[in-house]
């Protein structure tokens, strides 16, 4: 280890302050540019909590209006009811023929026009002796309500004015009721008006607005969130839930507090539990001493929030971009130094890398064409090996095809010769007929050369197109008629006329030529020998379009040895004797088929072997 110079210790101090002082400077940069943002947002947060309680004071003038109007509609309605002659007269004579009938009548069609609730009319005693439900299931008529603070107010007063839930339909509504004095004086009761008002909190829920309605004890009774209704702001006294319990003024509520620190400061904030929206924001109050209500509005201030965040958040951008371009500035003369030293370092090992890069690079290439070499022979060696196989084909069938074109070219000779006979009798419409047979005789000849020509052309792999498994499995049955017929061999081929597939014709009647010739091979010591090609198709497991062709050569030969079934598709790998095949035609198959994008499998049937070719289906 090298050790220091006396002359670098004195230095060390003064480099050491250096350091120190532009982080000291960065960290008072950041403290005042985060406090320069929190001020900014402070500020915006205000000014958009500002706006948004102006916004809810002229928004709470309106809702108390629509609701002023829903109460003072109806607010007349019992007076009227309470000078009218024929409720006078049912309170002195209740049991008048006639009498509650007509005022039923009356109730009925009133509350229909005026769209209240309800309207029923009380004896002194409480009991209701007329109601415009007087036909529905839970009509008013018959029962007291004589402990409901609305009778007993109208009774003391002559008038009364009370919100609560009904003790027979269960349903909450404004109760307006008059007294009545019944004609000649000799009775008196009280005329009821009860006004629905859910139809004001369905429109505070669908304008999304949130919205309180509480009565003198600070009780909840109108709200557009379901869950604030029938609970205090504040727990209540003992006395004040005794009073409301049994007056049954709002059912089996409970009467849990909304908030344990009882109603808030206009223009504060507050907090509602909610079961669906957040119930929090401004809330600004309104008091309606006619009716002994306050009304509160709640604004949210999530948008005023999220101005604030994003005002914010452009400043710190802002303020960090300024920081940023200072900074680059001042650190752009240094980077530019140690760009010029590094360089200058980095040009020496470049040129001492660039000597190993070139000569592995030179070596890459080199090994990469040797491949592409290699791959070429390959193909080239696969391409001569499959089209020596065709030819090998053709040679054990050949006997046959000579035998094919021989019938041909005899029956030929037989028409010639009878057609000169014919001639020198002059018979010329058997002249014609053999003329025409003869036509027939060489166009079967031609057909036959035609094939075998095809057949053992040389192809590429690289051609596709769409074929019919039928067509192709009829050529290859062919060049085999002649050995199907010598050797008693029933064929049955179950391919629809709808089989295509994507492949290259003569290949693929190689592949078939094979597989039959294997089958016929096999069967070649069994008393009864039978071929069967069955194609199928295969579609996606959603049942889509059709993906692919399977096709299924089976014979009733001896089938495949167990031991034999992983080599059958090894290359020269044969159970035949000697000078009967080189044990290429399936590993020739196997090759082919997976270069047309199939598969080829062996597999013994019920009967004997079964080869499965599967090609993937070609476009209609």
């Amino acid at each position: 280890m090298s050790q220091a110079h006396p002359a670098d210790l004195p230095a060390a101090a003064p480099r050491r302050a250096r350091l120190a002082g532009p982080g000291i400077r960065r960290w008072v940069w950041a403290a005042a540019i985060l406090a320069f943002i929190l001020a900014v947002f402070l500020l915006a947060l205000r000014t958009g909590n500002d706006q948004v309680r102006h916004a809810a004071r002229q928004r709470l003038v309106i809702v108390e209006a629509v609701l002023r109007a829903a109460v003072d509609r109806s607010r007349s309605l019992p007076s009227v009811l309470a000078l009218d002659m024929q409720v006078q007269s049912l309170l002195a004579d209740p049991s008048a023929p006639g009498a509650v009938a007509a005022v039923n009548a009356k109730f009925e069609a009133i509350a229909r026009a005026s769209g209240v609730a309800a309207i029923y009319l009380m004896d002194a005693r409480g009991l209701t002796l007329s109601a415009s439900n007087w036909n529905q299931p839970l009509s008013f008529v018959g029962s007291s309500y004589a402990y409901r603070p609305y009778f007993l107010d109208a009774v003391a007063t002559g008038a009364s004015r009370y919100f609560g839930i009904g003790s027979t339909t269960q349903q909450p509504g404004l109760f307006i009721g008059k007294a009545v004095a019944a004609q000649g004086g000799e009775g008196s009761g009280v005329v009821v008006v009860k006004v629905d008002m859910e139809g004001l909190e369905g429109e505070w829920r669908r304008a999304g607005e949130q919205i309180l309605v509480s009565d003198t004890a600070g009780i909840v009774f109108l709200a557009s969130e379901p869950g604030w209704k029938y609970r205090p702001f504040r727990p209540l006294a003992a006395a004040e839930t005794d009073r409301i319990r049994a007056a049954r003024q709002y059912g089996d509520s409970d009467l849990r507090p909304l908030l344990a620190e009882g109603p808030p400061a206009p223009g504060g904030s507050i907090r509602l539990p909610s079961a669906g929206r957040a119930g929090r924001g401004l809330v600004e109050p309104v008091a309606m001493p006619d009716l002994g209500w306050t009304l509160w509005y709640v604004a949210p201030t999530g948008a005023s929030l999220r101005q604030a965040v994003l005002v914010a958040a452009a400043t710190g951008v802002a303020c960090l971009a300024l920081a940023f371009a200072l900074a680059a500035a001042s650190q752009k003369r240094r980077r530019l130094r140690a760009e010029h030293s590094m360089r200058l370092a980095l040009e020496r090992r470049v040129a001492e890398r660039t000597h190993d890069l070139s000569e592995a690079n030179a070596r890459l290439r080199a090994e990469i064409a040797e491949r592409e070499r290699a791959t070429a022979a390959l193909r080239a060696t696969q391409d001569e090996l499959i089209h020596a196989g065709r030819l090998a084909a053709l040679g054990q069938i050949s006997t046959a095809i000579n035998h094919e074109i021989n019938q041909p070219l005899a029956a030929l000779r037989t028409f010639l010769a009878s057609t000169a006979l014919f001639l020198e009798r002059g018979d010329q419409a058997t002249v014609r007929r053999n003329l025409q047979r003869m036509t027939e005789v060489t166009q079967r000849i031609a057909e036959i050369i035609r094939h075998l020509k095809d057949f053992a052309r040389k192809t590429g792999p690289e051609h596709r197109e769409p074929v019919r498994l039928a067509a192709a499995a009829d050529a290859a049955l062919d060049l085999l008629r002649v050995r199907l017929r010598a050797e008693g061999v029933t064929v049955e081929c179950r391919i629809p006329p709808d089989a295509r597939v994507r492949a290259e014709p003569v290949r693929l009647e190689q592949v078939l030529l094979n597989l039959m010739v294997n089958a016929l091979d096999a069967m070649r010591d069994v008393p009864e020998r039978r071929l069967d090609l069955c194609a199928t198709r295969e579609a996606d497991f959603r049942g889509g379009p059709i993906r692919s062709w399977r096709l299924a050569v089976a014979d009733c030969g001896s089938g495949i040895p167990p031991e034999h079934m992983a080599q059958i598709f090894d290359p020269f790998f044969t159970t035949k004797s000697a000078g009967e095949g080189l044990g290429l035609g399936l590993s020739l198959s196997s090759l082919i088929v997976r270069d047309l994008g199939g598969s080829l499998t062996a597999e013994n049937g019920t009967r004997g072997a079964v080869l499965t070719l599967v090609l993937p289906a070609a476009e209609a």
